[in-house]
């Protein structure tokens, strides 16, 4: 047959998806996406914590209009700041959703072993080795599942899904669906 797979019964908010990335619905995303979204993530935590110090210098100004300057910007709290703001925003995101703001404008998801979102435990660990070891990314440029380092401690996958909802990895879907669901494709 040619086209694109057919889309899972069920999956209304899947036709949204368009056709030529249908066929990429599910599987590992690769370095190039993973950065792209996580390069996005770190602008956004740099910018809650930039508004932070904006707060701070406001409430300064507040304090004394007449005699006000800019605090000096602090660099090191500032990098600190945000490396714990971005794991807030990984350990929410995945546990809720599976996906942050970065991980949805690329059309990526994170998820467990089973195809499923994270459990909050998980999601704070995955977070913080993220966080802290950020190299280990460019593990999936080597790896022939496209997984990082991260992902293969963890059981955990990156995988395209652009639709809406809950996502179990096409894969496992099929499979769950078993022969019925390949003769009815065809």
């Amino acid at each position: 047959m040619d086209g694109p797979e057919p889309l899972p019964r069920g999956r209304k908010a899947d036709r949204a998806i368009p056709e030529e990335a249908r066929a990429f619905q599910g599987d590992r995303a690769g370095i190039v996406t993973r950065t792209v979204a996580n390069l996005i993530d770190a602008v956004v935590a740099a910018t809650v914590v930039f508004a932070c110090y904006l707060g701070w210098a406001a409430f300064q100004f507040l304090l004394s209009p007449t005699s006000f300057s800019f605090p000096p910007f602090p660099w090191g709290i500032a990098v600190l700041a945000t490396g714990g703001v971005l794991v807030l925003i990984f350990w929410v995101s995945w546990a809720t959703t599976g996906r942050t703001f970065g991980g949805h404008l690329m059309g990526l998801r994170v998820v467990n072993f089973r195809g499923r979102k994270l459990h909050w435990t998980g999601a704070l660990i995955r977070a913080g080795f993220c966080v802290l070891f950020p190299i280990g990314l460019f593990w999936a440029v080597v790896s022939s599942q496209n997984r990082s380092v991260q992902d293969t401690v963890m059981r955990t996958s990156v995988i395209y899904d652009w639709a809406r909802g809950p996502m179990i990895a096409r894969r496992e879907q099929a499979a769950a669906e078993g022969p019925a669901s390949d003769a009815a494709s065809n």
